[in-house]
């Protein structure tokens, strides 16, 4: 006859099972929560054409972050809700130029280059003559919104085109997707 289990056993080796049980659920949990709030948090895409060249290039793959605010000089991913591509809600790839409160005008006298808050902006991605583009327009940023362009200026459809509509070509921040953290080449 084996003998009983002593009274301060059995609660042990009960608490024991539970511990074992609780680590193996978190162990099979915890990386199943991760990988959602890494999905939520993340996207990837792929860029459709090369607006954005010499920075990206159509077939290459980005990753955007949901969460952040852009600032100036960030890429981002929006919808495009104006019409620029010829397809309505199309995701497109551009560099924010100008952020709520920042007036953006084409161009410094000589150079070409866009001025931002009366100050030509510094933009090595821009390789063309007239980095600015060869449409003139002086707009302010409305709260809420940004203002973005192609890297390729002379391809982009970007906020230039809707300059003398309603938004005078800003984007809203709802729009957005992401801003660009990552890329390689497709």
């Amino acid at each position: 006859m084996t003998p009983a289990a002593s009274p301060a056993r059995r609660p042990a080796a009960a608490e024991s099972r539970k511990r074992s049980t609780l680590v193996w659920i978190a162990a099979v949990l915890a990386p199943v929560a991760g990988a959602l709030l890494i999905a939520a948090a993340f996207g990837v895409a792929t860029v459709r054409n090369d607006s954005m060249s010499p920075t990206l290039h159509s077939g290459d793959t980005v990753v955007f972050d949901r969460w952040s605010t852009p600032v100036r000089g960030d890429v981002v991913l929006l919808v495009d809700r104006e019409g620029w591509s010829g397809t309505a809600d199309t995701l497109l790839v551009k560099r924010v130029v100008g952020v709520a409160g920042d007036v953006v005008a084409c161009c410094e006298a000589g150079s070409g280059r866009l001025l931002v808050n009366g100050g030509p902006l510094d933009e090595p991605y821009a390789t063309e003559e007239r980095p600015g583009g060869d449409i003139s327009f002086r707009v302010t940023v409305p709260e809420g919104a940004v203002w973005v362009m192609g890297d390729n200026r002379a391809e982009s459809a970007d906020s230039r085109l809707s300059v003398s509509g309603p938004g005078r070509g800003a984007v809203a921040l709802e729009a957005l997707r992401g801003t660009v953290r990552l890329w390689w080449g497709g």
